[in-house]
């Protein structure tokens, strides 16, 4: 037998494997990513986390880091910081969801407690429970 019908035989196992191979869906992400736009093409919002697992309508996360930018093609800085070790991300929704820890880190102030939802559209924060908030700005006159 020739040389290359030789190496043609041992690659019709191969080929034939390959064309069976299914990609599994039950595998995470690692290292996952997704950015939100806005309709002017600014950066809204950007999903990190260490481990992503899709499922219908929404994308559960491991690790996340939720950076929340203005919108605005003259601030491309980072406006809020949320960090939790697990959360829901509905990209449908513009929305994060937890049950676990969420630290909030903004430059006017921090928060963190448990059960919370990030509500993009709304721009609005809810924590559910053991909240704790922590001011960086001036309170003047409040206890006037």
């Amino acid at each position: 037998m020739s040389r290359p019908r030789r190496f043609l035989l041992l690659l019709l196992p191969a080929a034939a494997a390959a064309t069976t191979t299914e990609v599994s869906s039950d595998r995470p992400i690692i290292n996952f990513s997704t950015t939100s736009w806005t309709a002017d093409n600014h950066r809204a919002w950007l999903v990190r986390a260490s481990e992503a697992r899709n499922a219908p309508d929404t994308i559960a996360v491991k690790e996340l880091t939720l950076s929340i930018f203005p919108g605005k093609a003259d601030n491309e800085k980072v406006e809020t910081l949320i960090l939790s070790p697990t959360a829901t991300v509905h990209l449908a929704e513009d929305a994060v969801t937890g049950p676990d820890a969420i630290r909030v880190i903004n430059d006017e102030f921090e928060a963190t407690g448990v059960d919370w939802r990030y509500d993009h559209r709304a721009k609005r924060i809810s924590i559910g429970k053991h909240v704790r908030v922590a001011f960086n700005a001036e309170m003047k006159d409040i206890l006037k």
